[in-house]
């Protein structure tokens, strides 16, 4: 199959899987995103694409490359993986490759991220992609931010400020491609969470700290949305040997991943339970033995 044709089918299958659930925050769709790494056999042509790790006793012999997945949150579908090296010359950050993910969303889409992508240029990118921003704040970044601020509003179990947020110096001098008057007129929540540390989130959302804590909570689903990409279908060990049939490979994986999770939801609206109140590897297993098992080869009698 073509590499275009994988694509094609890929994205095409990813698209009606979304477009069949409703938006799950009011009128826009929120996608999650969210950085992982995967090793390759160790091929010349990949090893050059994607170099491997390398330390005080040399360069190691699998190519790893820096994957960041975005996912639909109602859905639960998965957006194409955005693909580059984690090391060498050519290396990547998560936060430069969820820049391509943003291109992915529907206009005025909501990207949310944890404090890996707090920073300005993502916030930025997503602004200048149509699309708004829902991303944590490290502690360090918080208490910088807040400093600049203005209190907008306090509760007994939150507190919102806004803020013209600018790049710093160093930011502007690491990215030229910024224009020097760049801002961003945000708000900076913070929520207390019981058992742990606050939660600090920044976004050019209108919405109550209340309102956007919810959704916020359901970010960490797309660890376990990634695991299951990687280990139940095991993406992190493809076997190709050429970047072309590497990607076709992911492709298929990203085809896979995504109907398992359509006969999960199938499967959890006919038991009248949330989607993921039942196991993606059992799904997976389910799937595999009784629908890709030779039974029968009438699609009538399959059916």
């Amino acid at each position: 199959m073509p590499g275009k044709a994988s694509r094609w089918f890929a994205e095409r299958v990813s698209r009606s899987l979304i477009e069949a659930s409703p938006p799950s925050f009011g009128t826009r769709r929120v996608y999650v995103m969210d950085g992982t790494t995967i090793l390759f056999s160790p091929g010349p042509a990949l090893r050059k694409l994607y170099p491997p790790a390398s330390n005080q006793y040399g360069v190691g012999a699998f190519p790893v490359a820096l994957l960041v997945v975005a996912h639909e949150l109602a859905s639960g579908a998965a957006l194409i993986p955005e693909v580059g090296a984690m090391y060498g010359e050519q290396a990547v950050s998560e936060t430069t490759l969820c820049h391509q993910c943003l291109t992915q969303f529907p206009p005025d889409s909501i990207a949310m991220a944890d404090a890996a992508f707090g920073i300005f240029t993502v916030a930025y990118a997503a602004q200048q992609a149509g699309q708004r921003f829902l991303v944590r704040l490290t502690p360090q970044r918080f208490e910088a931010l807040r400093r600049e601020a203005t209190l907008e509003s306090e509760n007994e179990l939150s507190k919102t400020w806004t803020l013209d947020w600018r790049p710093t110096k160093s930011v502007l001098r690491d990215h030229p491609e910024l224009p020097k008057d760049a801002r961003i007129a945000v708000r900076i929540h913070e929520n207390q969470i019981h058992g742990g540390r606050p939660l600090t989130l920044i976004t050019d959302l209108t919405d109550s700290a209340d309102a956007l804590a919810d959704p916020y909570e359901r970010r960490y689903d797309i660890e376990i949305d990634i695991r299951n990409l990687k280990v139940v279908l095991d993406t992190e060990h493809i076997l190709a040997r050429s970047p072309d049939m590497f990607t076709k490979e992911l492709l298929t994986s990203h085809v896979a991943y995504n109907l398992v999770i359509q006969f999960r939801r199938q499967a959890a609206t006919a038991l009248g339970i949330p989607p993921r109140k039942l196991s993606f590897k059992r799904t997976w297993t389910t799937f595999r033995t009784f629908l890709l098992s030779p039974m029968t080869h009438d699609p009538a009698d399959c059916r």
